[in-house]
């Protein structure tokens, strides 16, 4: 599921390797950045004809506009990583991630807020 997925579903359309893999856009994008006349992408690319992405009551069961500014945080550290072999690699996002979480239930404690997990 990402932004322009319907040009990667057309590209991928005949090569067999693809087949039974869902390719959606993103829910908000699908419905603000992509135009009504856009035919193939309404016909194949919306994350609604995939029900194993929504709750039974209808919601999504992740944020994608979260998910896509960690991406988006993630790809700051790509010129690091590029040479990394697999372990490395895994180790130092791996601490990268677990230091931001730290630093931002720091600041959400400091203003006031309460995160926890269940």
């Amino acid at each position: 599921m990402y932004d322009s997925c319907c040009l990667a579903r057309q590209q991928a359309e005949n090569i067999p390797w693809f087949d039974g893999i869902g390719m959606c856009v993103d829910p908000w994008h699908f419905e603000n950045k992509h135009k009504n006349t856009h035919e193939y992408c309404r016909i194949h690319c919306n994350a609604q004809d995939y029900p194993e992405l929504l709750t039974e009551d209808g919601k999504w069961y992740f944020n994608t506009s979260i998910a896509e500014q960690v991406n988006v945080w993630l790809g700051g550290y790509h010129a690091i990583c590029r040479e990394m072999l697999p372990v490395k690699y895994s180790f130092f996002l791996d601490e990268m991630i677990r230091l931001r979480n730290v630093e931002l239930i720091k600041h959400l404690r400091a203003t006031g807020k309460n995160p926890g997990h269940a």
